[in-house]
């Protein structure tokens, strides 16, 4: 986890609720439509997989480091995904 998603992580921990231009460019952002929970079968955590926003089929995103309570959004170890 980068730096830059260690403060992210720590911010949101706090109540905080992100908004696209609040979040460091150095962190990608991107969505993720028709979404669900998904085991993570190497490790006892849960993924994200969905379909990504420019391209046709379904992705599995890394380690779900946070989520929001709404399911709006969640940090991942791989990106910042908007939960559409």
């Amino acid at each position: 986890m980068t730096p830059e998603m260690e403060r992210l992580l720590e911010r949101m921990q706090t109540g905080w609720r992100p908004r696209r231009d609040e979040i460091d460019m150095r962190i990608r952002q991107r969505t993720l439509f028709d979404w669900s929970f998904a085991p993570s079968f190497s490790r006892p955590d849960a993924v994200l997989i969905g379909r990504p926003e420019s391209r046709y089929g379904v992705i599995r995103t890394d380690v779900v480091l946070w989520i929001d309570e709404h399911l709006e959004w969640a940090l991942c170890v791989d990106n910042f995904w908007w939960l559409s």
